[in-house]
């Protein structure tokens, strides 16, 4: 077999070998990590040592806001939506509907949050 047709057989092969190895394109994205945190306005906890901060894991399930919520701080790698019921029914309008990783925002004890 000739020179120029093996390489083209070869450079073939190595085509189809990277396409068969790469990720599919419907692979799902990763999971958020970090987490988020929330502080909750001080009277809402009787306590002499502070108010204590809420940790939540970052997830796509719908969390309401613990009674007292007043901040929020985004330490996950996803977006936090922000919703005005504890169900994830209703949206916040924008430009409040979400915050990006790494920001914080004030927040209504009735509303809810999740990570998407």
């Amino acid at each position: 077999m000739p020179r120029p047709v093996q390489a083209a057989i070869a450079a073939t092969a190595l085509a189809a070998a990277a396409l068969t190895a790469a990720a599919p394109a419907s692979a799902a994205p990763a999971a958020p990590e970090g987490k988020i945190v929330v502080f909750v306005t001080e009277g809402s906890e009787i306590s002499w040592a502070g108010t204590e901060l809420r940790e939540y894991a970052p997830s796509s399930s719908c969390r309401a806001f613990p009674a007292g919520a007043h901040v929020v701080a985004n330490h996950s790698t996803g977006r936090l939506l922000f919703f005005t019921d504890p169900w994830c029914m209703a949206p916040v309008p924008p430009p409040f509907n979400f915050i990006r990783p790494g920001h914080g925002a004030h927040v209504s004890p009735t509303g809810s949050f999740r990570v998407g």
